[in-house]
Formats: structure tokens, sequence, C-alpha cells
């Protein structure tokens, strides 16, 4: 993800609330409410830089009021294996900190939840990240790319409609762990991602397996064109999902013999 340049007026709320939070955290640690919402100046930014999409699910989101999501939750934070759980305070206002997110992966499953490589040392406060801190959520914006980590496969049941789960990469560990997490494979989606393979990917597939049983390149070309625009357009759902499917039918050995070129969404 593309996040943009950063909002007009969000870097002096952000040193105006920081300077204010510091003072509230020589006292107490911060509560929710000590945060305010000024935050929610970069919603419309982070909608529209995402595709009108959540960060990590993928699901359209069509109304603008859904979550402004905190990547390094900023009241409290779970990092697992007994590590404190002060929050990223200082952080909350940072544009390179927050996302746009669906209720279901925000509220529901991430929550607080941010843990940490074994051998990981916490972020200090008032420190940009990642600093000394190895986080093993993947960061939607960050510099892993999320297809490194997670891989779509398709799972068949004799009698029932193909699914596809997204399982870890290669055996990655962050892959697995965002997975958990965020609940990527929870019912809901899975039932949302078998919808979209067959209602819209399938189509694609099918007509690029008629121009290569037909033999001709250019058909070829111009069905995977086709494929391309539509699936991987800036506002459509589950990219990641659509670009597996792609290298699922037509692996590497048959694009280069056709001369298909499949980039990351």
């Amino acid at each position: 993800m593309d996040r943009g340049p950063k909002p007009e007026g969000l870097e002096a709320i952000r040193k105006v609330e920081v300077k204010r939070l510091a003072a509230l955290v020589r006292e107490a640690p911060p509560k929710a409410k000590d945060f305010g919402n000024r935050y929610n100046i970069a919603r419309r930014d982070l909608w529209k830089a995402q595709g009108r999409t959540c960060c990590y699910c993928e699901r359209r989101i069509d109304r603008l009021y859904n979550d402004v999501e905190h990547f390094r939750p900023k009241t409290r934070a779970c990092r697992g294996q007994g590590r404190p759980t002060h929050g990223y305070w200082w952080l909350a206002w940072t544009w390179e900190n927050l996302l746009f997110a669906c209720p279901s992966c925000n509220r529901r499953h991430k929550k607080n939840r941010f843990p940490l490589a074994r051998e990981s040392r916490i972020l200090p406060a008032g420190h940009s990240p990642p600093g000394p801190e190895r986080a093993i959520l993947i960061d939607p914006s960050g510099e892993d790319d999320p297809i490194e980590h997670i891989q779509f496969v398709p799972f068949r049941q004799t009698g029932k409609k193909e699914k596809w789960i997204p399982v870890a990469r290669g055996g990655s560990r962050r892959g697995k762990r965002t997975i958990q997490v965020l609940k990527l494979d929870r019912p809901a989606l899975v039932t949302d991602y078998g919808d979209h393979v067959s209602d819209l990917v399938s189509h694609h597939v099918k007509a690029i397996r008629e121009a290569i049983r037909a033999g001709g390149g250019r058909a070829v070309a111009r069905a995977w064109r086709s494929a391309l625009r539509t699936l991987f357009y800036r506002r459509q759902a589950f990219k990641a999902l659509s670009h597996d499917v792609l290298d699922h039918h037509f692996p590497p050995e048959v694009r280069r013999q056709w001369g298909l070129e499949l980039e990351r969404p």
C-alpha cells in the first residue's frame, strides 16, 4: 500500500497532541479517552489511498465512517511473552502508523495485539519505528510485501464449492501469526474469498484458458490484460487473492511460454 502524502494539518496536530499526552504520561498511563479523535483527520486520505478497502483483509469498505487503525496500538499493546503492555502513545498521530480498517479486523480481532519476535526489544518511548523492535505482524504499508508471507491456496471437498484459504507462504512465521491474529481465515471471509473467485476471477481464468487452447498469442495477451485491469483495479477487493488464483492456474512456466507478466498488485 502506498499511503501517499501526509494530510495537511496532521503534523501540526501531532506536535500539539504529543506534547499534551507527554504531560499526562508523567502522571499515569494514558487511557483511551485521553487521545480524543483528532487523528481522524487522516481517515479520508487513508480510505482513498487504500482503494476503499480494509488494510488487512482487503474487503471493500464503501462507508467512510469506519476505523482509523493504529498499527502500533496507542493505549495498550499486548506484545506477548510477559512483556510490558504500555502503548505507543507518541505514535497516535504519526502518519506512518495510521491505517484504515474494517471493524471486524480492528475491533474484533487485532484489537491491541502486537506480538514481537522473541529476540526483539521494545521501541523506546518517543522513538520512531522500527528501531530495535521486530514486529511479527505484517504492516500493509511497510517495507515487507504481505504476498511474500501469505498465500491463498485452493481447498476442495467432494460435493462442495471450492474454497480459497490463506496460509503462511513458505512456512513464514510472520505470515502464520498475522493470519492467526487477524483471523484472516475466519468463515465469513473464506465465504467472501470463494464468492470473489467464483463471481469474478473464474470468468477471466476461463477466458484466458480458451485463448490458450485456441493458440492465439494476441488473444491470450488481450485476455490477460483484461484480467489484470479488472482484478487489480485500485478499488478492487481481494487483490492478493486474485494474484494467487492467477498464479495457481497459470504458473510461471505457462506465463513464460505466452509472454505474460504477473506483477504484484
